[in-house]
Formats: structure tokens, C-alpha cells, sequence
């Protein structure tokens, strides 16, 4: 009788302690590589993000030739070409035209030849290396110190991002339909509304797309540009994520080529 109290005092200690254990507080969630976020230490009081995305067989086509190095690879054909913040509010009071700060970025706050150290992980420069276009100097780096330096934002965290939202575009059956157009011309509208069906009602100017001139002399794709809220990249590409852009800045015509490589 002894022996089996003290097995049933032990096992009743037992399932006390699991008991305790699956009561525990639920400890907070990490962040999932795959829920685009991003911390922003200094200056995080701007209104927007533009998430710039290329086509980029329009992106490298310019009146004089090929814009992109030899090694530009051919797929995939949406790229990435940065997430740019919008003007901070110290330069808006400032009344810094927001024209100067899309020349100069994070210039206007730092030595102009400051060359800020980006170190990626081989697998994310890698990725880049897929998704950035070949620009003759070094667009990845460009960006970040442009885009990014002065916010003081992790650069693996930073481009991480970046490309997620720029996988998470490319997967939508709106990205397809583009993809199925190459070397072939699109009415503008028809483009848009086969993103919203994806995202839903854009607000006005939550897209807005930008053209080049070939060596033809061809009005040609070359970008598109999503206005996004900065606290709501998780929800990317849905809605919900997107601003009204305060600028308009669309500079296709109604119709236009969707280009093919020519090389």
C-alpha cells in the first residue's frame, strides 16, 4: 500500500507540473522570415514606402541600347529595384521640396561621398543578384546607400524585405498575365485591373507605372510602383497595405509595349 501512494503522489506531482506547463503564458511570436517588417531606428516618421518592382527587359532598354552589364540574367523578368521611403517630416517642415529628396535621399543628411558598408549574407546577395538588375555601377548598393543608410535599417533585414515583397508580387496570377504579354502591347487599364483583382480596390495612384523609350524609339514598360503604408507590409499585396500616392508619377501612356529581351 505504501509503494503504490507514493507512485500515485508521483504521478499526481506529474501531471501538476504538465498541467502548469501547458498554462504557461504564451511566449510572443519571432517574425517570420516570410512576414515582410521592418525596423526603422532614426527618422521613421514618413509617410509612405514606394516598392519599386522592374520588368526588366524595359527596365535595361534605353534610346541608346542595353542600360544593364552583359550578365544580366533573362529571368526573372520581374525584378526588384528598391523600397524607397518617403520624406521625413523634419524635411518636410523644413519645406525641402520632395523632388530634392528624391535626387538625393539620405545624401541630404550625410556626406554625399560617405560610402556606407553593406555586408549580406552570400545566400541574400545572391538572391539580389537574380532579382537586382546588372546596372553598370553597383545597384544593390546604390539603394542602400540612397534608400536605407540613414534610417540606420539592418541591411540583411532591409533587402530581406524588399525581395519577399517582390516574391510575393511575382506570384500572383496578376504577374502572370504580365509575364503571358511579353513582346506584346497591353492597355494600361487592363494591367491595373488585373492586379486589384489580386490585391482589391487600390486607392487612387496605389499603382502607378513607369515607362521607358527603347532604342526604337518604342513607349516601353519599365516599372511599377506601389504606395505602401509602413507599419502594414505584412499585408502586402492585399488592400489593406496600400496608401494613395501624394504625387502622381504614372508616366505610361493608356497603352504601351510590354518588351522582350532583344539580346
Amino acid at each position: 500500500m505504501r509503494a503504490a501512494s507514493l507512485f500515485l503522489s508521483s504521478l499526481f506531482a506529474a501531471c501538476a507540473f504538465l498541467s502548469a506547463c501547458t498554462h504557461q503564458p504564451p511566449q510572443p511570436a519571432r517574425p517570420s522570415p516570410s512576414s515582410p517588417s521592418l525596423i526603422v531606428p532614426q527618422h521613421a516618421d514618413f509617410g509612405h514606402y514606394t516598392l519599386a518592382l522592374t520588368w526588366q527587359p524595359g527596365f535595361c532598354s534605353g534610346p541608346e541600347g542595353t542600360t544593364c552589364r552583359a550578365d544580366q540574367p533573362a529571368t526573372p523578368l520581374i525584378g526588384l529595384h528598391g523600397l524607397w521611403a518617403s520624406r521625413p517630416s523634419d524635411l518636410i517642415k523644413a519645406q525641402l521640396p520632395v523632388t530634392t529628396w528624391w535626387r538625393k535621399g539620405c545624401g541630404i543628411y550625410e556626406a554625399e561621398d560617405a560610402a556606407p558598408t553593406l555586408t549580406l549574407s552570400p545566400a541574400l546577395s545572391h538572391r539580389l543578384s537574380e532579382v537586382v538588375a546588372h546596372t553598370h555601377s553597383d545597384l544593390v548598393s546604390h539603394e542602400y546607400a540612397k534608400h536605407v543608410h540613414c534610417f540606420a535599417i539592418d541591411g540583411e533585414q532591409f533587402f530581406t524585405t524588399a525581395t519577399n515583397l517582390r516574391d510575393r508580387f511575382a506570384d500572383l496570377p496578376s504577374a502572370s498575365y504580365l509575364t503571358s504579354l511579353e513582346g506584346h502591347e497591353v492597355e494600361k487599364q487592363d494591367l491595373v485591373t488585373n492586379i486589384t483583382a489580386d490585391t482589391g480596390a487600390l486607392p487612387e495612384r496605389g499603382v502607378q507605372f513607369q515607362c521607358n523609350k527603347n532604342a526604337s524609339g518604342q513607349t516601353v514598360l519599365a516599372q511599377i510602383w506601389f504606395t505602401l503604408k509602413p507599419n502594414a507590409l505584412v499585408a502586402f499585396p492585399k488592400a489593406d497595405a496600400f496608401l494613395s500616392s501624394p504625387q502622381m508619377q504614372d508616366n505610361c501612356p493608356a497603352r504601351f509595349l510590354v518588351p522582350r529581351w532583344t539580346h
